[in-house]
């Protein structure tokens, strides 16, 4: 850069490198820019931009904050801000800088989608709803605005509304893995199997190694009474993902189911060598040493069970 640069070429230069990734350079140049203009509030938004997608999030705060402070009518980093304090968890932080921004600017479906994220992080659903709707009025070809319905509706227990909000989603994204994911464990809480299986099939033609989706497409399966399926789609997590207790003893039913007991048992003994206080399991496994005959067994898992049900 020439000697006679002034700080909109650093500006540039730095917005030129923040777009290919090269972050540090970015920052250099946007401090630059403000050694020569210490009141250029584009340098430090950008430069906050920078320092977020560097991990370095107190320091893009303290950009953001210096960008308002110069230039108070500035939503994107009032909004920018908001981002960062979301992602740290400071959902109350962050609902104030959206407020900033959509006062300033109530005209952008993103601002009132990101302040109902984080009231719904709050578990603030009416708010949340409220915030989701405007986006949409505003920008109704917002797939995630429609899914995060969805999951408000679907956390207030009103699940048939949550079904239409997933469904509208998946019509404006149809392979997005979560949506898929979503809507699946939505059709199984609602005993649709057969529609969960379709939509935890097309949550994994998209993600292969969408361990949860392996494991709740065996439960459907399991409860479609198709034990052998549910037992590879259980292997099929263990394999993409970490062991816990509740899969290796759905595994466990599931080898019952087929009539596989030695595997059955194996897998119960497993699940509560993991997990001591699953009573499901204490309940499946003397079901099993009853079937087998085993009474000492199977009354003592039961005795396990009702302590464990109390």
């Amino acid at each position: 850069m020439p000697d006679s640069a002034s700080e909109y070429d650093y500006l540039a230069r730095g917005q030129a490198l923040l777009q290919v990734g090269n972050f540090l350079a970015a920052i250099a140049d946007f401090t630059e820019a403000l050694e020569i203009n210490p009141n250029l509030a584009a340098a430090y938004y950008y430069r906050g931009i920078a320092q977020r997608n560097s991990g370095n999030f107190s320091l893009a705060i303290a950009d953001y904050t210096s960008a308002v402070e110069v230039e108070p009518d500035y939503p994107v980093a009032f909004y920018a801000r908001g981002v960062v304090h979301r992602h740290l968890e400071h959902y109350e932080a962050a609902i104030s800088d959206y407020d900033q921004a959509i006062e300033l600017e109530p005209e952008d479906g993103d601002f009132y989608y990101a302040r109902g994220v984080a009231h719904a992080s709050l578990k603030h659903y009416d708010e949340a709803i409220r915030d989701f709707l405007e986006a949409l009025d505003l920008n109704p070809e917002m797939p995630n605005a429609w899914y995060n319905l969805g999951i408000a509706h679907r956390d207030l227990g009103k699940r048939e509304q949550a079904l239409e909000y997933y469904s509208t989603a998946l019509k404006l994204r149809p392979n997005e893995p979560d949506y898929c994911y979503a809507r699946g464990n939505l059709y199984s809480d609602l005993h649709r199997y057969d529609e969960a299986v379709t939509d935890y099939d097309r949550a994994l033609a998209a993600v292969p190694s969408f361990a949860n989706a392996f494991y709740n497409r065996g439960i459907a399966l399991r409860n479609l009474g198709k034990p052998a399926q549910a037992i590879a789609s259980f292997n099929e997590a263990l394999r993409h993902g970490p062991e816990f207790a509740n899969l290796i003893m759905n595994r466990g039913i599931a080898h019952a189911d087929d009539g596989d007991y030695a595997s059955a048992l194996s897998d119960l003994d497993r699940a509560l060598d993991l997990d001591s206080g699953l009573a499901a399991a204490f309940r499946a496994r003397a079901g099993i040493h009853q079937t087998l005959g085993n009474a000492e067994q199977a009354g003592a898992d039961w005795r396990e069970f009702e302590r464990l049900s109390e």
